[in-house]
């Protein structure tokens, strides 16, 4: 490989594509039923109103940021760019990569001689099966980090 190859899970992307657009629309929503129906209830239950809306327009920020979660394969490594930070690992320190979750979430699990690292970039929801572009990315890295071991 000679240039870098910038990778992002469809399915993961997805998910916090209808999160952002979800609590868009609570974050529009809420203000909306505030203004209009607030009025008519009292003080406390307008404060608490109020902190709900704080916490939905600060979930949807963050999960904003999230929609820049990518992966940047290399050479000498992979970098998982994350909603606040980057994890970079090199090819001849990760052990595994294996996929594996809850109820309701696939994730994979990239482990390292360090620790085990889960990047959002590869986290999806659970409803069908396990989506093929998840499968398609876990495979990608397993061929790169074959072919910088060999």
């Amino acid at each position: 490989m000679n240039e870098a190859l910038t990778l992002r899970c469809r399915a993961a992307f997805a998910r916090k594509l209808v999160a952002v657009v979800l609590l868009g629309y609570m974050s529009i929503a809420v203000p909306v039923f505030l203004i209009t129906e607030g009025s008519n209830e009292g003080i406390i239950e307008t404060l608490l109103g109020g902190c709900l809306y704080l916490v939905i327009l600060g979930a949807a920020i963050g999960n904003a940021f999230g929609l820049r979660c990518k992966m940047i394969l290399d050479d000498g490594g992979v970098t998982f760019v994350e909603s606040a930070s980057e994890i970079r690992l090199a090819w001849t320190d990760i052990t595994a990569i294996e996929v594996s979750g809850d109820s309701h979430t696939w994730e994979v699990e990239v482990r390292t001689a360090t620790g085990d690292h889960r990047p959002s970039a590869l986290k999806c929801l659970r409803w069908f099966g396990q989506p093929k572009s998840l499968r398609q990315t876990v495979e990608t890295l397993e061929r790169h980090r074959r072919a910088a071991s060999a």
